[in-house]
């Protein structure tokens, strides 16, 4: 804290994603500040800096030199993202980092520790708990609108990558599949709502091995999923309730990609664990229709890709915990992990770490 005005973001990346956070971002020029890019591409960066502003960087170490960037936005690919944050974290930045946190439990772990060691903030998605939709499921659960939780049910059946995704494979290797790349947008929802998950069981595979891109210049060309690419997990939460998540590439089209929790008094049901303006519906106990609810405040059409780092910069200039914090993205990482074991093993696994919300 100290400083005024909008926090500058330095972006390391500029693949795919990177264009929906700067639009985004740009609407909030007086939070926040797109300082400059780097990409181990120098066309992908010349491109980003042509279209956002700031200054294109020859290398990681001279981003993290500008003293104008305050922290920086980790949109590299997934298997980058541990050891990006780290050098961020050793030269002095704050980072939000897009997900997965890591691949694994060390460099996950390292990536918070660092953060908490050197007196930075750490946030890394998803963030989709700030929705206005997510936040009204939030508030009524714990205003006890259905009662006591008991169940929940997430559905993350997100199609085949490969349909739509100009270079999809990283998302069928290692660190990646459907549970590290949309299965933690209800965990992150969950988790949020009712704490730590203690325990999985889970089954699951690789269902489509050979897959072929569909447009873009790699269009024809095939590839091997080495991922699980289909994954169906039981959930144990620390509060006693159970759930069950589903997280898959496999499908061709589907429908759910919802949450449902169910309560002593009620069931609600979030039609998209992504839209931040998804529709919410409440049915009471005796009653058979499901009624929608309110949200809270005019929500935004679909995601608001700025809201991970405007918690970040609001964090770093009012000091306010962070909503997103590294600890609830290590959580779910855990989560993950212990998912795909237990679908190895056929058996239980614990679940370490704890989230407080």
């Amino acid at each position: 804290m100290g400083k005024t005005g909008p926090v500058g973001f330095g972006f390391v990346g500029c693949g795919n994603i990177a264009g929906p956070y700067a639009d985004s971002m740009k609407k909030h020029a007086d939070k926040v500040e797109i300082v400059g890019a780097y990409d181990l591409n120098a066309e992908a960066a010349k491109a980003f800096v042509a279209k956002y502003g700031g200054t294109q960087y020859a290398s990681l170490d001279e981003l993290i030199a500008d003293s104008r960037v305050e922290a920086g936005l980790n949109l590299t690919v997934h298997l980058a993202h541990p050891e990006v944050t780290q050098r961020l974290l050793r030269g002095g930045k704050h980072v939000h980092s897009e997900k997965p946190l890591a691949a694994t439990r060390e460099d996950g772990r390292a990536c918070v520790d660092l953060a908490a060691r050197k007196g930075l903030l750490f946030g890394c998605s998803p963030f989709v708990i700030l929705g206005e939709a997510q936040q009204t499921l939030k508030k009524v659960v714990h205003e006890g609108l259905v009662g006591e939780v008991k169940e929940v049910y997430a559905e993350m059946n997100w199609s085949r990558i490969e349909s739509w995704h100009p270079a999809p494979a990283p998302f069928y290797g290692r660190g990646a599949g459907p549970l590290f790349d949309v299965g933690c947008y209800p965990l992150s929802v969950l988790i949020q709502i009712l704490g730590s998950v203690s325990a999985v069981r889970a089954m699951g595979g690789v269902r489509l091995p050979e897959r072929t891109i569909a447009s873009g210049p790699n269009a024809g060309q095939k590839l091997t999923a080495t991922n699980p690419d289909h994954t169906c997990v039981l959930m144990e939460f620390a509060c006693g309730a159970h759930g069950r998540l589903t997280a898959s590439f496999f499908g061709v089209k589907s429908a759910q990609t919802g949450i449902e929790v169910h309560g002593t008094d009620g069931s609600l049901r979030l039609d998209s664990v992504v839209g931040f303006n998804s529709k919410l519906d409440l049915c009471r106990a005796g009653e058979r229709e499901w009624k929608p609810l309110p949200l809270l405040g005019e929500p935004f059409p679909g995601v608001e890709w700025a809201r991970g780092p405007l918690d970040l910069a609001a964090g770093i200039r009012t000091g306010k915990c962070l909503t997103c914090p590294g600890e609830a993205a290590y959580h779910t990482l855990d989560i993950t992990l212990a998912a795909l074991e237990a679908s190895e093993s056929g058996q239980t696994v614990p679940v370490a770490s704890r989230f407080v919300p």
